[in-house]
């Protein structure tokens, strides 16, 4: 899948650094070019360094979680598509994150066909 002349490009963000290995490698896979943050600041400061296609990020981190991450990123950029990752999707959070532009969520745990399934509908829109 490209994006013109070039493959698409994924910023992962998130803090568990198993599951972006295992997102890395499922998304690679499909021809993605992949980048990783283990935390909120330096997700902000990769999204501005790449510009990436879309977003996958994780609500629950510690220190900046990720709407207060994604805030700091729609400062800059209010384009990019961003796909949540959630194991606890309590009201205010989804509330929070819909006025931030969110384009898909997805439940922890996931399987990895719904996690490329999801990502390929987005961008091919």
């Amino acid at each position: 899948m490209k994006n013109g002349t070039r493959p698409w490009k994924i910023l992962m963000i998130d803090d568990e650094p198993e599951l972006l290995e295992v997102m890395k490698d499922v998304l690679e896979e499909q021809n993605y070019q992949v980048f990783q943050a283990s935390n909120g600041p330096e997700g902000v400061l990769i999204n501005e360094m790449i510009d990436p296609d879309l977003i996958i990020l994780d609500l629950r981190m510690p220190g900046m979680d990720g709407i207060e991450t994604l805030r700091k990123i729609r400062e800059s950029d209010m384009v990019v598509l961003v796909v949540i990752l959630t194991g606890y999707g309590c009201p205010d959070t989804i509330r929070d994150a819909a006025d931030l532009e969110v384009s898909e969520y997805l439940s922890k745990p996931f399987e990895n066909d719904d996690l490329v399934t999801v990502i390929g509908k987005l961008l091919e829109t």
